[in-house]
């Protein structure tokens, strides 16, 4: 007598194969939160590692470098855009590169120079491009949307991360007659003073120095956010108008909030009006000056005190821009951030 062949009938393989999916529909959630929780770590060590240059540099010199530069000592009172008076443009992180074990780099910048474009009868940008397009890892989030710049010659790396301006939009407030006027600050970095820590009279751990500024999301912009850069750069796209602010981000518009197109033409002339409490809810919406990152529901933000702390989204306007000023004498909760 012959004995039955062993095997699986197609209901039992159809049943296997049900619950292997089942399975891995369980599984796929959790590798995705390992994954992202794994890139926040490495966002928040990034952000540790800029406290710690910054730190640096304070201990250096006893104040903390400026937010960017716009023109040179010996471009004072000149005309903007004529002859050699061209703004430099370089931003706060190009300072920090010794103290980020980054020499090298930093030799490789000829600071009397502009970080980008022509200044006078030499190409700024080119001139610089091997000490400003090098990557910098401490500088990039690993949940960012990575880029190729178009700039060239100029020399653009990637950054995450932009300086805290405050809720004074002290970077090219209006138009004056041939060049953008500048203001100081109420936050932690501009382009006018070096700010000690007895300045930060709000105390150090209140105070925001450095927060995320990730790309957005199919942002038409291909060469946005670059460490060596900063200034308002004006943009066509999406549509005319549309301004992408460069090295700095303001503590009035909501973390995480979307770019506005055509915003050039809605922001007041006064730069402190955007933060009056019945203007600032309109500008709350103003993503391009703010803070956000690819993180699901908030950003990475560091301290004055070289904490970094996690800031959701839902944050109350005034505790965040309470949190952007160094001297606003406001009271914040230990449990309101």
């Amino acid at each position: 007598m012959r004995g039955k062949k062993s095997g699986f009938t197609l209901i039992e393989l159809l049943v296997v194969i049900a619950i292997i999916a089942v399975l891995v529909g369980l599984l796929m959630p959790a590798v995705q939160a390992a994954r992202e929780a794994a890139r926040r770590a490495q966002c928040l060590n990034n952000m540790r590692q800029i406290g710690l240059a910054l730190a640096g540099y304070e201990t250096a010199r006893k104040v903390y470098p400026l937010g960017g530069t716009y023109f040179g000592p010996s471009d004072a009172g000149s005309g903007c855009n004529t002859g050699v008076h061209v703004p430099r443009e370089f931003g706060m992180f190009s300072f920090l590169l010794p103290y980020m074990e980054q020499e090298n780099m930093f030799n490789a910048i000829n600071f009397s120079l502009s970080a980008g474009g022509p200044f006078g009868p030499t190409h700024g940008g080119a001139s610089n491009f091997t000490g400003l397009s090098a990557k910098v890892a401490s500088f990039v989030c690993p949940d960012d949307v990575g880029w190729n710049p178009t700039g060239q010659p100029n020399g653009y790396s990637q950054t995450s991360y932009f300086a805290s301006g405050g809720t004074w939009r002290g970077l090219n407030f209006s138009p004056g007659p041939d060049c953008w006027q500048r203001a100081a600050g109420n936050g932690a970095f501009d382009d006018l003073n070096s700010y000690s820590p007895e300045q930060f009279r709000d105390g150090m751990s209140n105070t925001i120095m450095v927060g995320e500024a990730s790309k957005f999301k199919n942002d038409p912009d291909p060469s946005f956010n670059q460490w060596s850069r900063y200034d308002l750069f004006p943009s066509n796209y999406p549509v005319a108008g549309t301004s992408r602010p460069q090295g700095i981000a303001y503590e009035i518009p909501r973390i995480n909030a979307p770019l506005v197109p055509g915003d050039l033409a809605l922001l007041p002339a006064d730069y402190k009006a955007w933060s009056l409490p019945a203007n600032a809810p309109t500008f709350f919406g103003f993503g391009q000056w703010g803070f956000r990152s690819l993180h699901p529901g908030g950003a990475h933000f560091l301290f004055g005190d070289g904490s970094v702390r996690f800031l959701k989204e839902g944050l109350n306007p005034v505790t965040f821009m309470a949190a952007g000023t160094r001297y606003g004498k406001e009271v914040i909760s230990a449990d309101a951030l």
